[in-house]
């Protein structure tokens, strides 16, 4: 069968490889083998079509001249962007001389790794990278900048990245958006209560200000930054007091419901407001809202944990559907994120089997600046993809003051010179994600989805399993796993036993059907990985 990169002319289905969760459906435009438009796929069940700006106007970036088209070397002093074009080949040899003394004078600790998910293809983002730090034996990446405090949160209350399926939520009756600013971050779960509204829901939203979702809603609550989990016990408080708790489901699903009973007796209303800035007639008729409503969803956001307290905000509020009972109703629930329905092998994408015993140091991203300038033994070499840490990594000043070192070998793989790569003393060209193999899962819907290339690799760009097979053979790294296929490695992801969510979902059913749904019922009866 022919290739999309070889049919000229057509529209062909894709997948927005953005860091967000709706993960949409796309449908590719091609004329004369470019692509003239980009939008939504109408046939995809939870995006139906719409998509944002952003991704709408993607073909100027694609095509955009500032683009990099060859391999570059420095000329000039780091930070000011003067660069000359090299040959891969080169580029290559220079990485591999530099490592190579670099790992037998000071060790391969001395390298680090620096990325992030500017591309959510799986392969792109954890695949062959992994593969090759892993062999390589170099200080390895602590990616917690964006959601660990959440995440553990919730994992105390759910046991893990486990919500509600979206595409139930046509049967909620309440909306609570909590901590999140979903018109622009989660538009078509905004497009789900705007119709289910239209069937009698209300929208609630609860944030410090009242941005575009709180302008949208039925009923704005402004809080006190960093006080969220005192309204939920506030919540707490008033269910258990006017009997608005589900106490069968407490009693067959919970464990320390009566400690929590007795725990949120000191939160009554008058205490809460003090704390919240919430009055205390909003946090009783809010309780109310919630217990006589049925389905209600709390759609946690990512805001909420950006403070110190952060996890413990989530995890409490993320205990409130458990105490009405609305993980048994369809509809009803919560949504943090749900990664874990489309859960893969990580194992066999990431091989960490291939660190051969060693246990390297572990270097947080968020720390990058005081890891450049204080970490012993140094490190001597950065490798940085997919990411921009001169402009996203906390302590900026720190980290460009790292960049500038003289004595740092710098790498940077992306699709334009960006203020890191200015820093570099070698910048590799990146390919866009349409002209890359990989399988993609939501952490909002159900969908895995798999992107074929559509066209052509831009001028001398390479993806990011090229690059590490690359430096593998230039290493001699001569494993097995180091030269697997794009095709070979996402047979092997989606081979999950642990994941019976994942049947049916494989690298045949994605190219034949493009996204394919978790094989998921329902979450209650079924046991969850936590007491």
């Amino acid at each position: 069968m022919e290739s999309f990169v070889d049919q000229k002319d057509g529209i062909f289905k894709s997948v927005c490889s953005l860091d967000c969760p709706d993960q949409c459906g796309l449908l590719v435009h091609k004329k004369e083998g470019k692509i003239v438009k980009i939008q939504g796929d109408p046939d995809h069940p939870v995006t139906q079509g719409n998509i944002c700006n952003k991704v709408r106007n993607m073909t100027e970036r694609i095509y955009d001249p500032k683009r990099l088209r060859t391999p570059l070397k420095r000329t000039g002093p780091k930070g000011d962007g003067i660069f000359e074009p090299i040959s891969w080949d080169e580029a290559i040899e220079t990485i591999r001389s530099h490592w190579q003394s670099l790992i037998e004078q000071e060790g391969p600790e001395s390298i680090l790794p620096y990325s992030f998910y500017g591309n959510m293809g799986n392969l792109t983002a954890e695949g062959m990278d992994r593969r090759f730090f892993h062999r390589l034996g170099s200080s390895q990446l602590d990616r917690a900048i964006c959601t660990p405090a959440g995440s553990v949160g919730y994992k105390y209350t759910m046991g893990g990245s486990i919500g509600t399926d979206p595409e139930d939520t046509t049967e909620t009756k309440l909306f609570i958006f909590w901590g999140i600013n979903a018109v622009s971050t989660n538009m078509h779960q905004i497009t789900i209560a705007q119709k289910a509204r239209k069937n009698g829901a209300k929208i609630v939203v609860i944030d410090v200000h009242k941005n575009q979702t709180g302008r949208m809603a039925d009923w704005f609550i402004p809080i006190r930054p960093g006080t969220d989990s005192a309204l939920a016990l506030g919540m707490m408080h008033v269910l258990f007091e006017e009997n608005l708790a589900d106490e069968p489901f407490l009693k067959e699903f919970t464990v320390g419901h009566e400690e929590l009973r007795r725990h949120v007796l000191q939160y009554d209303p008058a205490t809460v407001e003090a704390i919240t800035g919430v009055s205390r007639n909003d946090i009783i008729e809010l309780a109310r809202l919630y217990g006589r409503t049925s389905p209600s969803l709390i759609r946690i956001g990512n805001g909420l944990q950006h403070h110190d307290n952060g996890g413990m905000i989530v995890r409490t509020i993320a205990c409130l559907p458990a105490i009405t009972g609305q993980w048994t109703k369809k509809g009803g629930g919560a949504i943090k994120g749900n990664t874990a329905f489309l859960a893969y092998n990580t194992k066999a994408l990431q091989r960490p089997d291939l660190l051969k015993g060693r246990t390297p140091r572990v270097i947080n991203m968020n720390q990058l600046g005081k890891a450049l300038l204080d970490t012993e033994p140094p490190i001597r070499s950065l490798f940085v993809y997919s990411s921009n840490p001169a402009v996203v990594a906390p302590e900026a000043n720190k980290v460009r003051k790292g960049l500038e070192r003289e004595d740092l070998f710098t790498v940077v793989h992306d699709l334009f010179l960006t203020e890191t790569a200015r820093y570099a003393d070698i910048v590799l060209p990146a390919s866009s994600a349409f002209e890359n193999t990989d399988f993609y899962t939501s952490y909002w819907h159900h969908y895995a989805q798999i992107q074929q290339p559509v066209i052509e690799k831009y001028g001398e760009s390479k993806s990011n399993t090229e690059v590490f097979r690359l430096l593998a053979e230039a290493l001699g790294f001569d494993d097995e796993p180091l030269k697997d296929s794009d095709e070979e490695m996402i047979r092997q992801a989606l081979d999950c036993p642990d994941n019976p969510w994942l049947d049916g979902i494989d690298y045949d059913s994605l190219t034949e059907k493009h996204f394919v749904k978790a094989n998921r019922k329902t979450i209650f009866p079924d046991k969850l990985p936590t007491p």
